[in-house]
């Protein structure tokens, strides 16, 4: 699983800044606190297993960040041919090709050709990948939205869940190094390890957004929106050359 883990916390009123703790980087997020409801679970707890048409475009990516004595493992989207979106916090400080394990088991290898600490979204490069192209909508407080992803490494999941709130939120880049503004919304679902970068689909199976982070209190999610992400999107289906990863993350 990926080694960063952003910590978000909920704020009434004008956005103030904490300090990074030991769980990972905190965002202050301008939103009202609302109440959370869980993912649909199986009876054991676990989350439901199930598969949909759009759900065949999500990939398990498996890198090697030696250098920061980590192989980061999570969940990525096939948004556009021989192009997967993920997180930048997955794939900082890896070296060499990073393993693309499709719906099917099939394995493919695929290099960062857009890497944005800033946002923390990474485009790769997949040589050969077939895949439908997804399309990107926006998504309204109070919609139902479906989270497919590979929770603690395990087998792909669907995770039902609502949107809550959508929000500016300030908050430090994946190093650490510098405060940023980004446009999320908040998903009421439970977002296990393993599951930032997967795409959250619409009921129409059309791309509301990509989750970047979990809440570590409550079982709900922070996804960036579908026009946070539009941008990276389009830059990296152009994106040829190999983009460097830069350093390991917090």
């Amino acid at each position: 699983m990926s080694h960063y883990h952003p910590r978000v916390i909920e704020k009434q009123g004008k956005a103030s800044w904490a300090r990074p703790t030991t769980l990972g980087v905190v965002l202050i997020v301008l939103i009202t606190a609302v109440g959370c409801a869980q993912g649909s679970r199986d009876a054991d707890g676990s989350p439901s297993k199930a598969s949909t048409a759009s759900g065949s475009n999500v990939v398990k990516l498996i890198a090697e960040a030696p250098g920061c004595d980590a192989k980061p493992e999570g969940t990525g989207f096939a948004y556009a041919p021989e192009r997967v979106m993920t997180t930048a916090h997955l794939v900082a400080g890896t070296t060499g090709p990073i393993t693309v394990i499709g719906t099917d088991g099939k394995r493919s290898e695929g290099r960062v050709v857009l890497f944005d600490p800033g946002r923390d979204v990474a485009v790769l490069r997949v040589p050969g990948l077939r895949a439908g192209s997804l399309a990107f909508g926006p998504i309204d407080p109070g919609d139902s939205a479906t989270l497919v992803g590979y929770p603690k490494g395990g087998d792909l999941t669907v995770i039902s869940g609502s949107i809550g709130r959508r929000a500016p939120a300030y908050g430090q880049d994946i190093y650490n190094e510098r405060q940023v503004l980004r446009e999320v919304l908040i998903v009421h679902a439970a977002v296990e390890p393993g599951v930032p970068g997967a795409p959250l689909f619409r009921s129409d199976g059309k791309v509301a957004g990509m989750i970047f982070a979990s809440d570590l209190d409550k079982p709900s999610g922070y996804a960036l929106t579908a026009e946070e992400i539009a941008r990276p999107a389009m830059d990296g289906t152009t994106a040829a050359a190999t983009a460097s990863t830069q350093g390991c993350s917090d």
